[in-house]
């Protein structure tokens, strides 16, 4: 057996005894000590709580309270003087050698524990704004374009929490059904949870319904992966005290026009492929007012498999109204490449609006 597979083992098992002898002084003594022979077992045991979502059992590693770990960690220098303090009291030259070693002994383990500690509190998230919560209530869709560009549309009944800061962006679906047409940012990766499951993407559009038994996905353009979700702050402790900050398990990859079930435990009830990947909630028909060709070609990326890119700056800029069939791209595709000066350039994975050279059709 290897060495980290014998470790999630021992975690574990200390999981799993600490639930059933909450009181038990010496079984926490025993577990404790466990904890002080490496920082690696702190992770493991952290990352089997999160695991059972039980974030209570992840503080049973120290019986004392985040809060004064946290000064602790801010007061203390280095782990030095606790090295030196061991050291300080004089003993008779006959027990001297002994003794030191013995404290010496304990003041590795105490300073194991305070480097755990500290990387455990510095890696546990911090006060923070709270998220932003959008809701569609009534019978109407509700349309949200977030600061980085991203495009959600929510169902009736519908409600997301939407945190972004420095490193990351999250959107929580918290109940209903959502579009999700995701903004680019390489700098801070996208994360679109719902329940148990966290969903990975690269710039693509796809649905997700969250219901009491049940999460399912549709992907209309793009691609993404399906996780079982971890939160950000195990990985970031993991990293710190092991060396690996180890990815949560891949459910399912999903490519377009693919659609999968998930059950709220994670596991893969159904995948397909499905023609009409839009979501049937979503309006038939796209009206539009004074609206820019950019605007209204993303709307129309909810729908198609291919999604319509605008190129040339002029024609996005330009401002159009009109009705078209949602299902119906091709419409509006013809409409735009019928406009003086654009020409339309069918990819494999796109369609592109590009600015005629001299006046011709490419």
């Amino acid at each position: 057996m290897n060495n980290r597979k014998r470790l999630t083992e021992e975690a574990a098992d200390w999981y799993l005894t600490l639930r059933d002898a909450a009181d038990d002084a010496p079984t926490h003594e025993r577990f404790a000590a466990w904890l002080r022979r490496s920082p690696q077992h702190v992770a493991e045991y952290l990352a089997i709580a999160q695991l059972h979502g039980d974030l209570r059992a992840a503080t049973a590693m120290d019986a004392t309270a985040r809060d004064a770990l946290r000064e602790l960690a801010a007061n203390e220098p280095s782990v030095v003087p606790l090295h030196a303090a061991s050291e300080r009291r004089e003993l008779p030259a006959s027990r001297r050698g002994g003794r030191r070693t013995a404290l010496r002994v304990g003041a590795i383990a105490a300073t194991v524990v305070l480097a755990a500690s500290v990387a455990f509190l510095a890696a546990w998230p911090g006060t923070k704004a709270p998220p932003v919560r959008y809701t569609a209530d009534g019978g109407d869709i509700r349309t949200v374009t977030l600061p980085d560009d991203t495009r959600l549309q929510l169902a009736p009944g519908s409600a997301v929490d939407v945190a972004f800061d420095d490193r990351s962006r999250r959107i929580a679906l918290l109940k209903g059904n959502a579009s999700f047409d995701i903004g680019k940012d390489e700098r801070r990766p996208m994360t679109v949870e719902a329940g148990n499951q966290r969903i990975e993407d690269i710039g693509t559009v796809f649905n997700v319904s969250r219901g009491a038994d049940a999460m399912e996905v549709s992907v209309v353009n793009g691609h993404v992966a399906v996780f079982d979700a971890a939160l950000p702050w195990l990985d970031r402790a993991r990293l710190r005290l092991a060396g690996d900050g180890s990815r949560p398990r891949r459910i399912v990859e999903l490519a377009c026009g693919d659609s999968a079930t998930i059950s709220p435990d994670g596991k893969l009830v159904s995948r397909g492929h499905v023609e009409a990947t839009t979501a049937a909630w979503l309006p038939e028909e796209l009206r539009f007012h004074d609206e820019t060709v950019a605007e209204v070609a993303r709307r129309f990326n909810a729908y198609t498999p291919r999604p319509l890119t605008i190129e040339d700056p002029k024609l996005a800029a330009k401002r159009i109204s009109g009705v078209f069939h949602a299902q119906d791209a091709a419409a509006f595709v013809s409409y735009l490449g019928s406009l003086p000066g654009v020409a339309v350039i069918h990819d494999a994975e796109h369609i592109r609006f590009v600015a005629a050279r001299d006046g011709k059709r490419l």
